[in-house]
Parts: structure tokens; sequence; C-alpha cells
């Protein structure tokens, strides 16, 4: 049977300017895409594959951004 661990309690700070929230938004995006980068690297297939995943996440996160 599992065991269950403390709750850990965080606090945080949230920026107060719009220059810190876009900051803020930036890093947090930075760190996402490098967590989905080493995802696809991971991944057990053929270079051309994880070339062509990577190209799909681009032409959506674009498509994304413009409508």
């Amino acid at each position: 049977m599992a065991r269950k661990s403390a709750p850990i309690h965080v606090i945080v700070h949230y920026p107060k300017t719009e220059e810190g929230r876009h900051e803020l938004a930036v890093r947090a995006a930075g760190v996402h895409a490098d967590m989905v980068g080493q995802y696809i690297n991971r991944l057990n297939c053929p270079s051309e594959q994880k070339i062509q995943l990577i190209d799909e996440i681009i032409h959506s996160a674009v498509k994304e951004k413009t409508d």
C-alpha cells in the first residue's frame, strides 16, 4: 500500500506589473518547450519522425496564434 506524504505548502508571489507577467509567461513557455523537447528526444522512433512531430507542433502553435 502506498503511503501518503505530508502536504507541501508553497507561497507564490505573482508579478504585479504587465512586464513582469509577460516575463513569467515567456519563462514558463521556455520551460514547457524544454520539457516537450526532452520528451520527444526520449521517444523510441527514428529521428525523421521526431523532426516531423516537432514541425507539426510548431505548425499547430503558429496556427493557434494567428486564429
